[in-house]
């Protein structure tokens, strides 16, 4: 009897690139996606089964491409979607595989969800984000960020505070509400039909929050507590995956 053959996302061996600091094709100082083309042929004879890619959609890179502005276009610095197309192409030519980073735990506070979101608390993507109710002037925690400092941030037009697990520039999904669920589903999809193999889910651990939101434990040598029994692993995690 023949063994059972492992998925191919088992056994490769996984290549990741920042597409910023790769290969520069064009002599203006930033690593582009022609550049990745150029040194297909190295990296396949290191020995590469997978090529990850990181983050190169448009975005204002604040926190090197994983604050997405628009999921469906390439960052004009990196190229043209023509070139992503090549890209995957000459990929798969050489016999290997290629796949995304999915940044969908937050936006970019650019991104026009969250533009339109924080306009009013009336509007159609108020409920695309986390917002929430300041308490006697302060935020309705004290959690700390990830990169330190507060994770809820005011915003005066609607006197409310949304949460940034990161930066303040990247306000959290709110993946409890449906069509959230659903744009996420069909950012995936459009990429798949590109050609893409697969994705690398980033901070897919993060995007179930306790709905609650409970205080608690202070944060040793800071003002603010670690929250992340609430939003780690959380308590909707199984199933927003699954669906």
């Amino acid at each position: 009897m023949s063994e059972k053959r492992l998925p191919w996302w088992k056994t490769a061996v996984v290549y990741q690139i920042y597409p910023r600091s790769f290969y520069d094709s064009d002599g203006d100082g930033i690593g582009d996606l022609k550049g990745i083309l150029e040194k297909l042929d190295h990296i396949k004879n290191l020995g590469v089964d997978v090529i990850w890619l990181s983050p190169f959609m448009d975005s204002p890179l604040a926190d090197v491409g994983y604050d997405v502005r628009d999921y469906f276009h390439v960052h004009p610095q990196y190229g043209t979607m023509e070139d992503f197309d090549n890209l995957v192409t000459a990929v798969h030519d050489r016999g290997m595989k290629i796949i995304m980073d999915a940044p969908l735990n937050h936006t970019s506070d650019e991104h026009k969800w969250f533009v339109e979101s924080r306009s009013s608390k009336e509007s159609p993507y108020r409920n695309y984000y986390i917002w929430q109710d300041g308490e006697n002037g302060e935020p309705p925690t004290k959690w700390q960020s990830n990169f330190k400092g507060a994770a809820w941030e005011y915003d005066e037009e609607t006197d409310q505070y949304y949460l940034h697990l990161f930066q303040k520039k990247q306000p959290d999904l709110n993946w409890d509400y449906p069509s959230v669920r659903q744009e996420a589903k069909d950012i995936l999809t459009v990429w798949l039909d590109k050609g893409i193999d697969g994705w690398r889910m980033d901070m897919i651990n993060l995007i179930s929050k306790d709905q609650t939101f409970p205080e608690s434990e202070p944060v040793e040598g800071s003002d603010y507590t670690d929250g992340s029994t609430a939003y780690r692993h959380g308590p909707r995690i199984h199933e927003f995956c699954r669906s």
